[in-house]
Order: C-alpha cells, then sequence, then structure tokens
C-alpha cells in the first residue's frame, strides 16, 4: 500500500478485528428499528448510510465476483444484448464493471435524502477514500476477485466518519438476507439477523414505496418470492451464523427473550442505553396495529395472500400472521 494512501486499517483501533453483521429481511420488515436498536450499544455501530447498496444491490460488489444471481440471469438473458455480451467475456467483465463504477459514483454515492437513509455513501466517507478504493479495487480484482472485494469493502467500512473502533459493524440493506449465501462465502466469519413481520403489514407498507410494486397481488408475489430466496440463501451458512427475528414478538409477544437472543447471539453484554431505546422504542402499539386491514381493499387480497403462505409452508418456510 502507497503511504500517501489515507486508508486506516482496522489494527488503528487497538488491533480489533471487525465483526460485520448484515440485518435484513423483505423490506419494510423491521431492519431499520433493529439497526436503531443495536446502534445504542457501545460495541456496535451502524454503517453510515444505514444501507450501503453497493454489497448486495443489482450490479453490486457479489455481482461482479460471483456473477448475477440465477433468477437475474435468467432474466436478463432474454434479452439479445446480453445473450451476445456472453460469447465475450472480457467485454462482458469491462461493462458489468463499468456498471458498477456507475452507480458506486453515482446514486448510490449521492442519494436524495430520505428520512433515517442518510444522503447515500457520501453521508459516511470522504470522496477521496473512495476515489483510492476504487483504484485499489480494480487493480487487485486483475489477481483475484474475492480478496478484491473483500478488501474494497474492509476499506470502505473501516474509513466511515462514525468509526470508532466499535467490535460490530452493521449494514441494514434488506437484500443481504436473500444474498447471505454469497456474503458467506466472502466473508466466512459474518453474522446475520433476519427481521420477519406479518406479510400483510409489510405488503402494506410496500405498496406506498417507490421502489415497490404498486397492486397488492403482485405485492403478494413479490414479498413471497423474497422470503423465499432468504430462505434459501440462509439454508446454504451455518445456523450459528444467523438468527431469525420476528418483529412482533420482539416488539410485542415475547420481548424479553427476542431481546436476550440477540444479546447472546452478538456475544454482547447488555447495556442501558441499548436497553432504555428497546423499552421505549420498540413499540408493540405500532407494531400490532393491523395497517393492511384499512389500507388494502382488494377483494382477493387475504384468499391470495393465504395461499402464498400455504405454499410457502409446503417448502418448510414456517410463516407466522399476526
Amino acid at each position: 500500500m502507497r503511504d500517501n494512501f489515507p486508508i486506516v486499517r482496522d489494527e488503528s483501533f487497538q488491533n480489533k478485528k471487525t465483526i460485520y453483521l448484515f440485518t435484513g429481511g423483505t423490506g419494510r420488515s423491521g431492519t431499520t428499528i433493529m439497526g436503531k436498536l443495536l446502534n445504542k450499544h457501545p460495541e456496535i455501530r451502524v454503517s453510515k448510510p444505514v444501507e450501503i447498496k453497493f454489497l448486495s444491490g443489482n450490479s453490486g460488489l457479489l455481482d461482479l465476483t460471483y456473477g448475477l444471481r440465477e433468477f437475474i440471469e435468467m432474466k436478463k438473458s432474454r434479452k439479445f444484448p446480453i445473450k451476445l455480451l456472453q460469447k465475450f467475456p472480457i467485454l462482458k467483465t469491462a461493462i458489468d464493471y463499468q456498471r458498477f463504477h456507475n452507480k458506486i459514483t453515482g446514486h448510490w454515492w449521492m442519494r436524495e435524502k430520505r428520512p433515517g437513509k442518510g444522503t447515500g455513501l457520501s453521508s459516511g466517507l470522504d470522496h477521496e477514500v473512495l476515489v483510492l478504493a476504487l483504484k485499489e479495487y480494480k487493480s487487485n480484482r486483475k489477481i483475484n476477485l474475492e480478496s478484491a472485494a473483500q478488501q474494497f469493502l474492509s476499506t470502505m467500512v473501516v474509513n466511515q466518519k462514525n468509526n470508532h473502533g466499535e467490535q460490530i459493524w452493521v449494514d441494514t440493506s434488506p437484500p443481504n438476507i436473500m444474498n447471505a449465501d454469497r456474503i458467506h462465502q466472502l466473508f466466512p466469519e459474518a453474522k446475520f439477523i433476519n427481521m420477519v413481520r406479518d406479510g400483510r403489514n409489510t405488503i402494506a407498507s410496500v405498496l406506498k414505496e417507490h421502489w415497490g410494486p404498486n397492486d397488492p397481488i403482485k405485492a403478494i408475489h413479490w414479498w413471497k418470492n423474497r422470503i423465499r430466496m432468504g430462505h434459501r440463501a440462509l439454508s446454504k451458512i451455518p445456523s450459528n451464523l444467523y438468527l431469525n427475528i420476528q418483529l412482533e414478538e420482539l416488539a410485542h409477544f415475547d420481548r424479553e427473550r427476542q431481546y436476550q437472543k440477540i444479546i447472546e447471539f452478538l456475544e454482547i453484554e447488555d447495556d442501558q442505553k441499548m436497553r432504555n431505546f428497546f423499552d421505549e422504542e420498540v413499540d408493540g402499539l405500532r407494531v400490532m396495529e393491523k395497517k393492511w386491514e384499512h389500507e388494502i381493499s382488494h377483494p382477493r387480497f387475504q384468499q391470495v395472500f393465504e395461499k402464498a403462505s400455504l405454499q410457502l409452508e409446503s417448502e418448510g418456510i414456517q410463516i407466522k400472521h399476526y
């Protein structure tokens, strides 16, 4: 590493090795409140921004390292330019990297501000770090894709402005769970918290988002597919590396036991600030409100949702409704 490269390493903080924790789920399932809860602990810091995007997002670091996920590859392979590019792997590699570069220097770097989401990577990193880290990554990936990706993420994590040497770093991007197997391949010691919520309330919430489906029936299939992909990905990694947390149980039905499960899973001591946030802000009344009953008027919604749930259960995926 060049002497003028302004990047610090983990050993700058008492030789601690940062533990990566990835929370996720379908989206709108409780990852934000989990991130806020964990961030109260002195040995944990949540990424700034809370969703880095560039790891598990489409055309992100995982796609550059291991290729597109199968369902995306099949979808894109129907397009003539993709089929053509597959015959020229060097050109395809260059285009894939350029797409990643455009995103991480574009809207992943500077996003429109949203409540609780920050303004992209620029909210937590100096631009000089990004430029030099990309230069290093582009050079290293010619030698080894995995080690280049590992170093790139480490560089971005360690150099975030809110790094004060905490033991655990957390990213709350929902697609983390659907990519848990690939993240595990890249970082075998990483841990995962899978946030699960009554699918009907998840769907009601997603329908309000600009990035989600705007039709209730399509949203059911969107939810079902994400649940299925998350289950498949988690089934490929050791069970001691992930924890499933049902939002309704954490907030209302089984508060203390779920809280203790988190403490034990992360091997941390309970902390008063974290405890106070849990007692005061993880609100069971809000979580248990059945918004879907008032906000979704489609006459077949409940019928189609129950059918989707039964299909998931037939595949060994347990679904809880409240």
